[in-house]
């Protein structure tokens, strides 16, 4: 929570000039800025009628159909920034210590829950049954339970071969998303023609990239190209790595002979922008839209900065090494249904995206405020701007109704909250291990339904409904337990120190003998001694 906080920009209002030919204004220009800095979340309270604040239990807000809910407040920094006309600075700053901001429903037995590690004693005098789970939501009385959705995993190249006839014979894909960032997964493929598909009846199979906002397909040669890399062999190297090997160069020689025309970088920007989403611009903005889709658009997860080129080439080269492997045979195509390439999104990845889009939400009706009483000249009045009802019930709106979004918006998922089955214990438990793949009920696919070899130990085999949604609702086995995502940085450090060897220092003949080293989705290098590696890597994992 605290780091999407961090991640919304301040905000920063300029008045409306105010046309008054009779007086100079005494200030050249006036900047107010905004900021949130640390929030606070204190244990669930409830408020009475007469204005009495008491600590919430589980137990009251089920028989009094109250919201089990805890306090946010976060600080707030006001500053004025005024230039004067002789160019000085005069900063009023006022500080906001602990605004509430909204109110967040606890899960029941989380940290912040008042039940939270207390004796089997304790519960019982609390009117809790020592054997309840916990791991649900109270809201409005009812018990709400979050089911985890299934989704495919982000950063990861996926090769398949299409069904035949197809105008293309296989497509690589990556949905990338950076890690820090709450975009939408931006998807890049890489398609090859079948053979059919080649116009003019040449044998030659083209491959090409979807680039996100560019119309058509483009080369990939055009791509290095615009990335920086121009000559043929410098491309080759990102993609073959070695050049012994003939069956793959051939492929890709159609590739470098529809590019052959385009031979500078600017030429290949040039090409990209005006398939791009503006007609009719000058040359110039097309190659500036072109170089900042391929910036932050592309692989984003690579990289958004300036020098990226290099690592971004490298990634795009290893789709279409993992294509060409596919296409001669030497690899077979991936499992859209193996458990490893899915991801499950439990109660915190989703309240935070929830959560986040809230927070943008508050931040801009605090902003619309503060610009009104700017512009009229009025006493800016914080309290008053931050409306705590935005955060308190949009998040109450979806966990009751279970359409996972604000409301009348599209986009929302429905079905995401349910009310908690109590029918027996056993059910109960069931429900709170309960799984849901987010694909439509009535394609009659056979294939996301089927039990799969890597479901063994993790999903039951048994237990899913029958009819429309057989399948694609499976529950968890009794003692699986999902690991969290973590931040990349500590094992980078790690990997720099124990012999992974970047880009920068090496040649691209030596890629095949040794291992890629892939950290989150984004390959960082290579490594000569990878069993070491690994073993060295399990150890210390095994030591925490």
């Amino acid at each position: 929570m605290q780091e999407i906080v961090d991640e919304s920009a301040d905000i920063e209002i300029r008045p409306e000039s105010q046309h008054n030919p009779g007086r100079q204004a005494e200030f050249a220009e006036t900047l107010h800025k905004i900021s949130f800095g640390q929030i606070y979340l204190s244990k669930p309270m409830m408020t009475e009628a007469d204005g009495e604040t008491a600590t919430l239990f589980p137990k009251s807000a089920r028989l009094r159909n109250l919201t089990y809910s805890a306090p946010l407040y976060v600080d707030v920094s006001y500053r004025v920034v005024k230039k004067g006309h002789d160019c000085e600075e005069v900063t009023e700053t006022a500080e906001y210590p602990k605004v509430f901001i909204g109110k967040v429903p606890i899960m029941l037995r989380s940290s912040y829950c008042t039940l939270f590690q207390q004796s089997e004693k304790d519960l019982t005098e609390l009117g809790e049954c020592p054997y309840d789970q916990g791991g649900y939501f109270v809201i409005n009385g009812s018990e709400k339970v979050l089911i985890a959705q299934e989704k495919m995993s982000t950063n990861h190249v996926y090769v398949f071969k299409k069904r035949q006839p197809n105008k293309f014979a296989y497509v690589g894909e990556v949905r990338s998303m950076a890690e820090n960032q709450n975009r939408p997964a931006s998807s890049m493929f890489v398609r090859m023609l079948s053979r059919a598909g080649a116009k003019g009846g040449s044998s030659g199979q083209y491959i090409r990239a979807t680039l996100p906002y560019i119309r058509a397909d483009i080369p990939i040669i055009i791509v290095f190209r615009a990335l920086g890399f121009v000559a043929d062999k410098d491309i080759l190297e990102h993609i073959c790595y070695d050049f012994s090997d003939t069956q793959m160069m051939e492929l890709l020689r159609p590739s470098l002979e529809e590019a052959f025309v385009i031979q500078n970088q600017q030429v290949a920007l040039d090409y990209i922008g005006k398939r791009g989403a503006t007609v009719g611009v000058t040359r110039e903005k097309r190659i500036k839209y072109a170089k900042e889709i391929l910036q932050k658009e592309m692989l984003p997860h690579v990289g958004v900065g300036e020098f990226c080129e290099t690592k971004k080439a490298y990634y795009f080269g290893y789709i279409i090494h993992r294509l060409l492997m596919c296409a001669l045979g030497r690899r077979a195509e991936d499992d859209r249904d193996h458990y490893g390439n899915k991801r499950l999104d439990l109660a915190g990845p989703l309240l935070g995206g929830l959560f986040r889009m809230l927070f943008r939400k508050l931040t801009r009706d605090v902003r619309s405020y503060v610009q009104k009483c700017v512009d009229n000249g009025k006493e800016v009045n914080l309290q008053f701007a931050i409306k705590a009802k935005t955060i308190t019930s949009g998040l109450k709106y979806s966990l009751a109704t279970g359409n996972w979004g604000q409301a009348n918006q599209a986009g929302t998922r429905a079905g995401v909250s349910q009310v908690l089955n109590r029918l027996t214990y056993a059910s109960t438990l069931s429900h709170l291990r309960r799984l849901n793949s987010p694909i439509g009920r009535e394609g009659k696919l056979a294939k996301p339904r089927q039990l799969h070899n890597s479901h063994w130990g993790m999903m039951c085999p048994a237990e899913t409904p029958e009819g429309q949604a057989c399948g694609l609702v499976k529950n968890l086995a009794l003692m699986v337990y999902i690991t969290v995502g973590s931040a990349a940085n500590p094992i980078l450090e790690f990997l720099e120190e124990w012999g992974t060897e970047n880009f920068e220092e090496i040649s691209p003949a030596v890629i095949p003998q040794a291992a890629k080293i892939f950290v989150n989705g984004c390959w960082v290098g290579i490594h000569r001694n990878p069993d070491l590696l690994v073993k060295t890597l399990r150890r210390l994992r095994r030591q925490d």
